[in-house]
């Protein structure tokens, strides 16, 4: 059976898309290379042609997950800048969706204690992105004068809070954490040196 040019790198990027899921899901190391393959629906013996390891397949598959962050965001972001995104993002982040959706959330709270443990290129890439979400966030803040120590509080505060939301099982405790965070967050916005409503 003969194959089109890019079968492998579509084949990839299904590995990929997959993976990003199941390890924002269930987490890196309860999620097997059988289990991924099998949610690409391919077999688990093709891996190896694709990927030299696990961890490997976590670096890139990271890297996929952050650039292609945008398209799991409400829509009317991209068409908003400054407080205001920082004010719809803010809502749209300490919601009990993005909470409920850790497969297709952010990888930050899903990720980063585990990305800590393994290091190496893994560690890298999610540093490289997770520097490139600060500098875009400290621009909201303010365009001409980026406030880095704002976005890198705003930035824990906000992940802090949904790794939170998710680890207690009493729906009222976790809406409570995502409600005050929200309201620590939204103070922070309005009251921020870059102000430009």
């Amino acid at each position: 059976m003969r194959y089109r040019k890019d079968h492998k790198q579509q084949t990839n990027q299904r590995i990929l898309r997959a993976a990003g899921r199941l390890f924002r899901k269930q987490g890196y190391a309860a999620t097997g290379v059988d289990a991924v393959m099998k949610s690409a629906d391919l077999t688990a013996g093709g891996f190896y042609s694709h990927f030299r390891s696990k961890q490997d397949l976590l670096a890139e598959a990271l890297d996929a997950v952050f650039r292609g962050a945008s398209a799991d965001r409400p829509p009317e972001l991209s068409k908003l800048e400054g407080q205001e995104w920082l004010r719809a993002f803010t809502g749209f982040y300490l919601s009990a969706e993005h909470r409920n959706a850790a497969d297709c959330g952010c990888p930050i709270p899903a990720l980063a204690a585990e990305v800590a443990r393994l290091g190496g290129r893994t560690r890298e890439v999610f540093e490289q992105h997770l520097r490139r979400s600060i500098e875009f966030i400290a621009r909201q803040f303010d365009e001409q004068h980026p406030d880095r120590k704002r976005a890198i509080s705003t930035t824990a505060l906000l992940a802090g809070a949904v790794l939170l939301a998710r680890a207690v099982a009493d729906e009222t405790f976790s809406q409570e954490v995502l409600g005050t965070c929200r309201e620590a967050a939204m103070e922070a916005i309005v009251h921020s040196s870059g102000n430009r409503g």
